[in-house]
Formats: structure tokens, sequence, C-alpha cells
């Protein structure tokens, strides 16, 4: 059986963060932070600057002229979204490529539950952008061990068709879960406690004695995500979600029900966004 501090130890090299990441999620919450100076950096970077302004000049947000820079996108779009659009496209571009994996699918899953943490964040006391990023990442040990073990999470793969939980196939194949893969990496990239507690602790929050905020709304946020997946009304997700997880983070479900369709279509046009 791998230890977990083995696996690390075997890579020659991590996946490097851009310093851009690191500064935008530094400012999470900052109020002195200046929109200038972070519109700036993003502009220094010509792939994320053209999604930015594609987002701007799309369907959704489209007013009047186009707008061609990263400073009249700020405006149209707001600073949370850009810092979004910023995040979800650093982090998709931060992993290389997997033959057996379909990233794809995995990324646009990732962003349908960021976008619905975003907006469940907003009926809670948590910062949007804190929430979304966290949720963003809350699989990433799956894409670690997808690169580093393929051989193995094929065999996770196969396990998973005959029935088994991925969980379960995962501890039995490699002594350990995604979650814990994830959260190692995020020490790694020597991430603040929000972000290392929240992938940690995201399975089964309320277990310990001092629970993430943003881990519980990464485990609503999937269970909503899935919910959606399985072709369950607003409605009945809305009033299915985990009791003991609402009351944990006082989330105020007024409005949830009309504003969920727009959640998805909000992770659904970042999937375009960042697949063109």
């Amino acid at each position: 059986m791998l230890e977990l501090s083995q696996l690390f130890k075997d890579v020659k090299q991590l996946p490097v963060l851009p310093i851009l990441l690191l500064e935008l999620m530094e400012s999470f919450g900052d109020e002195d932070a200046r929109v200038e100076d972070i519109a700036k950096k993003i502009g220094m970077d010509q792939s994320i600057s053209a999604k930015v302004i594609r987002m701007a000049n799309s369907v959704a947000y489209r007013r009047g002229k186009d707008v061609e820079s990263i400073s009249q996108a700020v405006i149209r779009l707001g600073f949370n979204q850009v810092r979004s659009i910023v995040v979800a496209a650093t982090l998709s571009n931060v992993f290389p490529e997997t033959p057996s994996f379909d990233k794809n699918k995995f990324w646009q899953d990732t962003f349908t539950t960021a976008s619905i943490a975003k907006a469940l964040a907003k009926h809670t006391s948590v910062n949007q952008e804190t929430a979304f990023t966290c949720a963003m990442m809350h699989n990433i040990g799956e894409l670690l061990l997808q690169i580093l073990k393929p051989d193995e999470c094929s065999l996770v793969a196969m396990a998973i068709e005959t029935g088994e939980p991925r969980l379960s196939a995962q501890r039995d194949t490699f002594g350990f879960d995604y979650s814990q893969v994830g959260a190692e990496l995020a020490k790694h990239w020597d991430f603040s406690e929000i972000f290392c507690d929240a992938i940690e602790q995201q399975l089964d929050p309320l277990s310990y004695e001092e629970p993430s905020q943003a881990a519980v709304l990464i485990r609503l946020s999937v269970f909503a995500s899935f919910a959606w997946g399985a072709n369950l009304p607003p409605e009945m997700i809305v009033a299915r979600l985990p009791p003991a997880l609402t009351e944990h983070i006082n989330l105020n479900k007024d409005g949830l029900v009309e504003e969920f369709e727009g959640m998805i279509e909000a992770g659904e046009e970042l999937g375009r966004l960042m697949s063109a």
C-alpha cells in the first residue's frame, strides 16, 4: 500500500501555480485590494485576458459596444466575476493532459460545482470568491492521481464500474483518497488554512472539531450538482439539501429555487469560455 507522503516524494515536479492566481487568492476579502493593480496584472497574461474579454462580450453580458480592455471588462463584469474567470482559467491550465482521462468533463463538472458554491455563498457569510475557489480545487487530488498513477486509476475505474463507491475503491487501491491528495497538494502550494481545510474536510466536514464553512459549501454544491445531473427539479434539490449542513452555515434558502438554473448556466458558460 502506497504512503501519501511517498506519492509526493516520488514526483519529479508537481504542477506550478501562476503568481497571478496566488495574488488573487490573497486578495479575497481584502477591502483594500486595488482593482486597477490586479487588472494590470491580468492584462499581462494574453490567454487569460482574452477569456475575460470574451466573457464580457458574451451574449449574457453584452451591453452596447464590445469591450476591448481588461479595465473595461472589469467595469462590465464586476471585479468578483473577473476573479472567478481568472481562477478557472489558471487552475484548468496548470495540469498536463492525461490521455485516458476525460479532462473536459472533469473541468465542466468542476465549473458547475464551483458556480453553485459561489451562488450558495451569497446566502451565507462565506466570501463568494473563497467558496468558488475552494470548490474549483475540491477535486484536484483526483486529477493529480490520474496524472501520477494512471494504471492504478484504471483499476479504480474498473471497480467503480462493478458498483464499488469511488472512495472505497481509491482507499483499497492507494490507501488514501482524492481529498487527502488534494489537501496535501494545497499544502505543497503553500495555500492558507482556509483552502487546505476546505479540501481536506470536504467529505464529512461536520466530523471535524472546527468544521470549515467552505468545506460545507463544497459538500452542498457536490450534492446539488449530482442531484441536477440526476434530473431532479430545483425545488426538490433545494428542499433536500442536508439540514445539518445548511444549519451549520446558516444558509438562507430564500430565492435559491429561482436562482438554481442560473447557477447551472453560469457553470456551463465557464465551460464554454475555457474550451474556446
